[in-house]
């Protein structure tokens, strides 16, 4: 396998040995080929053309699902990449309802947040453990994303001050309420400063000393949603739009 870090996309050739992947996203690409875009601990995000995947059953084009785990080689030069080869691995993970909408939301954020080649091992070991906790029976779905929001952002270098209010230093207090500020951190509620009110409590939990639990859950996803819009900008999440369809009545996201 060659290094990750010798980033020679667009000088020369890579040609890479099979290794692990989860495919993010597909979309069809002339007449009987696919682009996908995948998540790999060693490379990153990476972009790969698996060509004639929809001409009958070559390269497996019906198995190229998101969500799923392979494991897949490929060779190329710059953005793009083209698949050599594509393999399942392990046990396939069997998403429904509200657990499948969070495993598109949970892949656009990642597409949304991360660069391509920009190798994350931890970010791949986050979303792996993420998946699998979606597709448990009775999953209970808000925590987990929330979890995966923070700690995305965690991965990709923009984690979140969650126990000390930044402008005395002074340990977070679980009675008190404060204002987040994105790239700051909480501050004193009486500061009068512009951001998102949270609770002491709420910030706590986020930061994984104790559970989430109902109250601390709705102020939880107004926070992670007014952060989250600082990385990726104002346009709405395709897959949010899932949840607010009259055949789903879930508010995860």
């Amino acid at each position: 396998m060659i290094s990750p870090s010798n980033k020679k996309y667009g000088l020369a050739a890579v040609r890479t040995e099979l290794h692990p992947i989860y495919i993010l996203h597909r979309r069809h690409f002339r007449e009987t080929s696919l682009i996908l875009e995948c998540l790999s601990a060693d490379y990153g995000r990476v972009g790969v053309v698996a060509r004639g995947a929809t001409r009958g059953r070559k390269r497996g084009g019906e198995t190229m699902q998101i969500l799923h785990k392979y494991k897949i080689a490929w060779t190329g030069r710059g953005e793009l990449l083209t698949l050599t080869a594509l393999e399942p691995l392990g046990a396939t993970l069997n998403f429904t309802g509200e657990a499948l909408f969070s495993g598109l939301y949970i892949n656009e954020l990642v597409m949304r947040v991360t660069g391509r080649h920009d190798p994350n091992p931890r970010l791949f070991a986050i979303y792996d453990q993420t998946l699998k906790s979606l597709a448990e029976p009775e999953a209970s779905i808000e925590p987990i994303l929330r979890r995966f929001e923070k700690v995305l952002l965690d991965a990709c270098g923009y984690g979140l001050e969650l126990t000390v209010e930044v402008e005395n230093g002074e340990k977070i207090d679980p009675s008190r309420d404060y204002v987040y500020i994105v790239e700051q951190g909480p501050i004193h509620i009486q500061s009068g400063k512009p951001g998102i009110v949270v609770s002491g409590e709420t910030l706590l939990a986020l930061a994984g000393y104790h559970e989430l639990r109902a109250p601390q859950l709705i102020e939880a996803k107004k926070l992670m949603r007014f952060v989250l819009r600082h990385y990726i900008g104002d346009r709405p999440l395709v897959s949010r739009a899932l949840f607010h369809k009259p055949t789903s009545d879930a508010q995860s996201i």
